[in-house]
């Protein structure tokens, strides 16, 4: 069992869902994030201040000025810096018990393996729908289970795929984006969107890691709204598609 003698976690460890099982359990689990975005910046902070134990970021852009409004892993002296080395600098003075590798890479066809091989789940990220396409596959290939959490405008959503238990993919949630190959640019978005979407996120890789898989959004969505709009939730159940073109080649 893990030592957690400077009581980093004595806040969580202490609620008896969670425990020192459960943090130990987060000590000993491999994540892989594609991207390092605006979602991810608040996942990715939010799964290091918990402490998971590794954790490889992957991402090949650089810090802009207009990432600063929903991307708060970054700072102004950021801007022109690789964000995965600003991420890792950043991640690294929350929690430096946590074992984090920053790649500077972008995750295609011919490194899709080299790159997400050997993790226990994947936060899904692309910068088109064709790359989430390929996530998907290589998960449904693999067996791993993935996160999809995304923000525009004011609203969001999260759902996670667990191929184990053959639930929805991603063709099967979002079959308009399955059949869409390319992005559409830059969307508006604002940091609360970007923020609630990566805290989601977050509880769904932390749910999976502690073992607590009934309690995530299987064959089902999570919609919100913020500031603007409604500022409802809403969980639109969303089972797999028997003829999805893409699941249904895995799923016997």
């Amino acid at each position: 069992m893990f030592s957690f003698a400077d009581t980093r976690y004595n806040r969580q460890v202490v609620m008896p869902e969670w425990g020192m099982e459960g943090q130990d359990k987060l000590h000993r689990a491999r994540v892989v994030s594609i991207g390092a975005g605006g979602v991810k910046s608040t996942l990715l902070m939010a799964l290091v201040a918990a402490g998971v134990g590794r954790l490889r970021i992957i991402e090949h852009d650089h810090v802009e000025l207009s990432n600063l409004n929903r991307q708060l892993l970054y700072g102004t002296d950021d801007i022109g810096v690789a964000k995965v080395q600003a991420a890792r600098r950043r991640l690294v003075s929350l929690n430096p018990e946590c074992d984090i590798e920053a790649i500077e890479r972008r995750v295609d066809a011919a490194s899709v393996h080299e790159l997400l091989d050997g993790y226990d789940i994947v936060v899904e990220g692309g910068d088109s729908p064709a790359g989430r396409n390929m996530i998907n596959e290589y998960c449904l290939a693999r067996g791993v289970p993935f996160v999809h959490a995304s923000a525009q405008f004011s609203y969001g959503y999260v759902c996670s795929v667990v191929p184990a238990r053959q639930t929805a993919c991603f063709a099967c949630y979002f079959p308009h984006d399955y059949e869409r190959a390319e992005h559409t640019g830059p969307v508006p978005v604002n940091v609360l969107a970007t923020s609630v979407a990566g805290t989601l996120g977050a509880a769904e890789v932390l749910k999976y890691l502690m073992g607590n898989v009934e309690s995530m959004f299987l064959n089902r969505r999570l919609c919100f709204s913020s500031l603007l709009l409604s500022g409802e939730f809403v969980v639109e159940d969303t089972p797999r598609r028997p003829d999805c073109p893409v699941c249904s080649k895995w799923y016997v």
